[in-house]
């Protein structure tokens, strides 16, 4: 049967793939509370037997990892499909319409925690991969599947997963479907992410908190000693004063900046998203800033006393908590070496301490990768509009596995409205993004395999790992 059968199976069985996701939604998998994960890798795992795939349960030292794959060809071209059935902490309960675990339809949306972020995009390619065995006896490229259990809490266990089964994940193409199309509805492709290293300085004064007048200016104050270290790491256009912060910073190049001129971009709307009036920049200024510029963001200060009234004092410790996003060839090592080095020559009497929350590299694919340009043809073929292409995203995700320990390159397609609030109360999916993240991977596995048997695709696949 056709690729046009296998896109009626998909139309005709919209009803049980709700009934999958509903059911996937309602199993709690929160990975920073250690509840429910390893219970719904089970019944992910069985879900995609039940299909016909080849799975299993992969124990880490942390969260398990699922498994599938279906090998057609052990010499043909493979596509590796990545996502994460782990969700974030459902709180605060309160502003939820409905139970985060008790998935609701309202206005054409499933909203419930993990809807969007991931489940639904992950359930997309498996869907994807069951209509093409019930309607045509099997995908035309061999697929492998890979769903982490941890990704909310920093993916600590992907890198090593990845080393070790090197040669059993080998595959030509990584697809990932995490996060949510252009505001406009628009499709997007993206390229790559920006890393993240979580940071928390530590200033001690006295032992305890003293008296304002009695003690003040003799007592040290660890509030006015972070802001005034903050000062020399940071100028007032936000730009990084660590020496040889900027070093390494992936050049842009022109395919960059022609992309970053083409995303639509307003002013007002976009300022409208963050409670702002307006946003004084141009486009390619706003999407460099977002995607291929590192950040240094401070999160918030933790000190002294801000309740009812007044208590007058000279705080014994102050700490200020930050994220550093990083883009492509930075790596957070570097970085942590570079601040931490700013930080004892400018005031050795500050702690500079790792955040709990781990790392993340940055990773970027080039824009000229022969996959981007049928990827987004076949988006095209189902969408009718050609997708907007981001050179990258501007949060974190732990993709730089795939080029640094798989050897393969990445391509990012989202599924979700990009108002799927993840991450938020009322986290949502539209079910007509669900059902076209289904169709654009039944058509993406036909388009790859087209272009491979054109000559057009690298072939990344090689005995015992991927060649480069």
């Amino acid at each position: 049967m056709s690729l046009e059968g296998v896109h009626r199976y998909i139309d005709e069985h919209r009803s049980e793939a709700l009934d999958i996701l509903r059911d996937l939604v309602a199993r709690p998998s929160i990975s920073a509370q250690d509840k429910g994960v390893k219970e719904c890798a089970a019944h992910l795992a069985a879900l995609l037997g039940r299909f016909g795939i080849a799975a299993e349960v992969v124990p880490t030292p942390t969260q398990p990892i699922v498994y599938g794959e279906i090998i057609r060809d052990p010499g043909g071209y493979t596509l590796l499909c990545y996502g994460h059935y782990d969700v974030q902490p459902p709180e605060p309960l309160d502003l939820w319409q409905t139970p985060p675990f008790e998935p609701t339809i309202r206005d054409g949306r499933l909203f419930g925690r993990g809807a969007g972020d991931n489940k639904g995009q992950l359930l997309a390619h498996v869907l994807a991969a069951r209509a093409w065995l019930e309607a045509a006896d099997g995908p035309p490229i061999n697929l492998k599947f890979v769903f982490e259990g941890e990704e909310e809490s920093g993916s600590p266990s992907l890198g090593a997963f990845v080393r070790e089964h090197r040669a059993r994940l080998a595959a030509d193409l990584v697809y990932i479907s995490d996060g949510g199309l252009h505001p406009s509805g628009a499709p997007v492709i993206s390229l790559g992410n920006r890393g993240i290293l979580g940071i928390t300085l530590v200033a001690q004064g006295a032992d305890r908190d003293n008296h304002s007048g009695n003690k003040g200016g003799v007592a040290p104050n660890p509030v006015l000693i972070l802001a005034h270290l903050l000062a020399t790491i940071v100028d007032p256009s936000g730009r990084v004063l660590i020496d040889g912060f900027y070093d390494d910073v992936r050049p842009i190049g022109p395919t960059e900046q022609a992309l970053l001129a083409t995303l639509d971009y307003d002013p007002v709307a976009f300022g409208a998203t963050m409670g702002l009036p307006t946003l004084p920049m141009d486009g390619p200024t706003y999407w460099k800033r977002i995607m291929l510029e590192p950040y240094f963001n401070v999160n918030g200060f933790v000190s002294g006393y801000t309740g009812p009234g007044s208590k007058t004092i000279i705080p014994a410790r102050a700490e200020c908590r930050i994220d550093i996003r990083l883009v492509a060839d930075q790596t957070t090592r570097d970085i942590l070496h570079k601040l931490r080095r700013h930080v004892a020559t400018v005031d050795p009497r500050v702690q500079v301490l790792e955040r709990g929350f781990g790392t993340m590299e940055a990773s970027r694919t080039a824009p000229d990768h022969p996959a981007v340009r049928v990827v987004a043809q076949a988006i095209r073929a189902v969408r009718g509009t050609a997708p907007y292409i981001n050179p990258a995203s501007g949060g974190s995700l732990p993709n730089v596995v795939w080029p640094r320990d798989l050897g393969a390159d990445h391509i990012g397609v989202p599924y979700a409205n990009a108002d799927e609030n993840n991450h938020g109360p009322n986290e949502n999916l539209s079910l007509e993004r669900f059902y076209d993240g289904i169709h654009v991977s039944a058509q993406v596995f036909q388009a790859l395999a087209d272009a491979a048997a054109a000559g057009i695709l690298p072939r990344q696949r090689a005995r015992g790992g991927a060649s480069r």
